[in-house]
Formats: C-alpha cells, sequence, structure tokens
C-alpha cells in the first residue's frame, strides 16, 4: 500500500486547497495520511487556531478526495534537523507503522519541508495549488476583505463565525504606521544590515537565557534575522518587529514572511508600539545608541523609549538590552601601528558628532592622548568606513554600565543582568595590532568592553 503523506499547518483550506485535495482521487496512492503540524500551538499569526477548529475546515477536504484518511497532530519541534524523524515517530505512534521512503509519497508546499523529507530518500512532490495561501486568505478575512469565494465551503462556515473574526482580527491586528520621519537615509543597507546580522550568533547567545515567550517587541528590527531566529525558537511566540527605516521594513518583510506571525510596525522605536501590559519581551539589540545619536545626543530620549517598553511588557515580563557601553572617562593614550590608522584617527577627531570632534594631545607621530570616552568611540567605530558618514556622528557608548542600570530603574524597572564584555573577534580583528591603548604613564590596560548586555524586569506594582 502507498500513502500519500500530506504536511502542513492548515490553519485554513482555501478553495484552491480544496480542489487540489479532491483531485487526489485520480492519485496512484491508496490512502492519506495527513499530518498537522504545530498541534500544540495557537493565537499567533503563525497558527492562529487551535487544533479542533482546523479540522473542521481540514476534514471535509479530505472526505471530498474519496480516499480513506488519517489525520495525525503532532507537537512543534524547534530542531529542524530531526525533523522528520519527528514526524515519522508521531505517525508510528499514532498509526502503528511509521511512514518511509519505500511507501509513502509526500505532498508540502513548503520548500524547507520538501527538502528535509527529500534528503531522507522521500520521493516529494510540490503542492501546485491555484489562487491565496491560507495565511493571505485569513489576513482578508481579518481586514474585512471580499474573502468568502476564495475559501473552502467547510473553511467559510468556520471562519464566518463572529467570535472567530474576532480572535482574528486581534491577531492580526498590528498595521503598518504611515507616520513621517524616516531613519537612515543614505545609509548602504546592504554592508549595514551584513554587519548587524554577522553578530546575530553572538545576540542569540546573549539574549535566549532571558526570553519570555508570549509577544515579543523586537525594537529596530532591521533585517528581521534575530525575529527569524526568535520565531522558530519560541513558535507559540507571537512576534512584532518595529524600525522608522521603511527600506529596512521592507528587507525585513523579506526575510520573515514565511514564518507568518510576525507583525512589521513603522515607527519610532522610542514610542509605545503595543498595547500596555500586552508584550512579554522587549528587545533592543544595537538601537540604544541610535536612539540616542539620532535625538540630539539626548539620555532623555532613551529615557522615553525605557518607559515605553516598561509600559508595553506585562508584570515579570523583560527587556533585554545589548549595545555599545562608554568605559567613562579619564585618561588613555593611543599608539596606533600604522599611518594609515593614525589618519582615520585624524578624520574621526575632527568630524566625530557633526564636528563637535574629540580633544585630543599629540604625543608623537602615531600617538596620542584624549579621553577614555573618545579613545573608545574610536577604536569601535574605526573599521566602519564603508557608512563612515553615518557611523561618525553615532555616539556607540551612550551610556556607561552603571548609567544603564541607573535609566532602568528609573524608568521602574529591576535590572537583572548588566554585565560588558570584549568581543573575541572584534579583540583580534580590529583592536590588536591595529592600535595600543595605554594610560597615562604609557602601561598598556585592558580593551574596553565592545558590548554590554543587560536584562531588567517589570516587577508586580506596588500594592
Amino acid at each position: 500500500m502507498v500513502r500519500a503523506l500530506l504536511v502542513g499547518r492548515f490553519h485554513a483550506v482555501t478553495l484552491g486547497q480544496a480542489r487540489w485535495l479532491e483531485s487526489l482521487r485520480d492519485a496512484p496512492v491508496d490512502r492519506l495520511v495527513c499530518v498537522v503540524t504545530s498541534a500544540n500551538l495557537d493565537g499567533t499569526r503563525r497558527n492562529p487556531f487551535d487544533l479542533r477548529t482546523r479540522l473542521a475546515m481540514l476534514e471535509p477536504a479530505l472526505r471530498a478526495s474519496g480516499k480513506p484518511y488519517d489525520v495525525v497532530p503532532i507537537d512543534d519541534v524547534p530542531d529542524s534537523a530531526a525533523w522528520v524523524a519527528h514526524v515519522q515517530g508521531q505517525v508510528q505512534r499514532a498509526l502503528g507503522r511509521a511512514p518511509g521512503p519505500a511507501d509513502t509519497h509526500v505532498y508540502s508546499a513548503n520548500h524547507e519541508v520538501r527538502a528535509l523529507f527529500e534528503a531522507q530518500g522521500f520521493t516529494v512532490t510540490a503542492e501546485q495549488v491555484e489562487g491565496l495561501t491560507p495565511h493571505e486568505l485569513l489576513r482578508r478575512v481579518a481586514e474585512q476583505k471580499d474573502w468568502a469565494p476564495l475559501a473552502s465551503e467547510a473553511s467559510r462556515a468556520v471562519l464566518g463565525r463572529p467570535e472567530v473574526l474576532t480572535r482574528l482580527r486581534a491577531i492580526f491586528g498590528q498595521q503598518l504606521l504611515t507616520d513621517d520621519g524616516e531613519l537612515g537615509h543614505q545609509r548602504d543597507f546592504d554592508s549595514y544590515g551584513a554587519q548587524m546580522d554577522a553578530s546575530l550568533k553572538q545576540k542569540l547567545e546573549d539574549f535566549l537565557p532571558w526570553v519570555k515567550p508570549g509577544c515579543i517587541v523586537d525594537k529596530g528590527c532591521g533585517t528581521g534575522q534575530l525575529l527569524v531566529e526568535l520565531s522558530r525558537l519560541f513558535p507559540a511566540s507571537a512576534l512584532v518587529g518595529v524600525d522608522l527605516s521603511r527600506e529596512f521594513l521592507r528587507r525585513c518583510d523579506e526575510n520573515t514572511y514565511a514564518t507568518e506571525d510576525v507583525s512589521l510596525l513603522f515607527g519610532d522605536i522610542t514610542a509605545q508600539s503595543v498595547p500596555d501590559g500586552s508584550a512579554s519581551t522587549v528587545v533592543f539589540s544595537s538601537v540604544t545608541h541610535e536612539i540616542y545619536s539620532y535625538n540630539g545626543y539626548s539620555l532623555e530620549a532613551l529615557d522615553r523609549a525605557f518607559q515605553s517598553a516598561f509600559r508595553e511588557l506585562d508584570v515579570g515580563g523583560r527587556v533585554l538590552i545589548r549595545d555599545g557601553v562608554s568605559p567613562g572617562h579619564g585618561v588613555r593614550r593611543l599608539r596606533f601601528a600604522t599611518a594609515a590608522v593614525n589618519d582615520v584617527f585624524e578624520r574621526f577627531a575632527k568630524e566625530f558628532k557633526h564636528g563637535a570632534g574629540a580633544r585630543f594631545a599629540r604625543l608623537g607621530p602615531l600617538e596620542v592622548e584624549l579621553d577614555a570616552h573618545d579613545a573608545n568611540e574610536f577604536i569601535c567605530k574605526k573599521d566602519y568606513l564603508k557608512n563612515w558618514h553615518i557611523e561618525v556622528h553615532e555616539e556607540f557608548g551612550a551610556h556607561t554600565l552603571d548609567g544603564y542600570v541607573h535609566a532602568l530603574e528609573r524608568s521602574g524597572f529591576r535590572p537583572v543582568v548588566a554585565k560588558g564584555y570584549v568581543n573575541p573577534w572584534i579583540r583580534e580583528h580590529r583592536y590588536e595590532g591595529q592600535v595600543v591603548l595605554t594610560d597615562e604613564h604609557g602601561a598598556v590596560v585592558p580593551w574596553p568592553a565592545t558590548n554590554a548586555l543587560l536584562v531588567a524586569e517589570k516587577p508586580a506594582q506596588p500594592s
């Protein structure tokens, strides 16, 4: 007996899907095995409905094929490498027989699913379905556009219920804002985005132990790569990306389209993005220095951002911050390894912060003395030459570590983690062999922290 393995989330059945399922009547298979993935998840854009609601739309379409069928719900697993084995194990448990390449033909519209099964030797067919995707259908329902002619009969019956419409409108309610004031004109987005994405592994290592599932908001989402990973690792969560660059939101939309549980907002990340108490985690990844720099080097702007995050978070929710950090003030000396590095410093000293510059004393052809904060600003941005005309005006260390802690406390948070560290790759490739950092007596001092990680919680309100 040859079985057809149908793999999908099936959060709706479109008219095109219903017709395709009916066409399986003539397929050279004896039985349909329909695997409903993420069966344990609901309430997000990726999985709006519980299993019972999904089956109410799916099973009538399966019956229309005229083939005997089984439905096997399986829970979500984030590890894609183990996913095929997970499906096989769940089908084995439910039906007493695991699907294998010799007796199973796989059908799926998802190219990642197809690739995983093909890698295990299965024969796989891409579904050729006309019309909308289920996700597009649900969006039309939520937006109260003409959707009924595009849905299967069973889906029309389910999606037409008032309580279902209310649920969809709540889940799909986030819309792109239309405010003016885009950030980042004249930026080389390819270079800048690549720089941000290159640090993704380290960001995940820093953030993941502290992310609380639920509604995760990424303030300054950039290319969306962090959202993609958070969506994969927290599939039961809703995700919101906010950015003040339409170009980054366009790229973010391209990168996150397949997750379907990401809402994208165009807006100022110092302002409130989601309703009071609706977020479980708010992330500021490499953007607090931009908030500070693009608001006239104003620490009040950072306070507004943290206060907005505080309002957005539910009690026990967390704000996660990863960015540059100032070492504070004091006297430091820089010795440059080459004249080329010295030339970049001369340019920095004149142009930093829109011409405010950096005061220094020349001690020799390749040595200067200056404030520790300004020394750190130079060494951590000297290699960003592609976007120099923008980076030279940003102050990476908006706060010292203690300054961040005090700012979070002022906004009502209870700090949990506050640490600075030196990124080993930056130390090896951008610091060592290019500059030497010493105190005012010429004694070599440790490199200042390249990054700070801060985690703070919203405590219960006083009674």
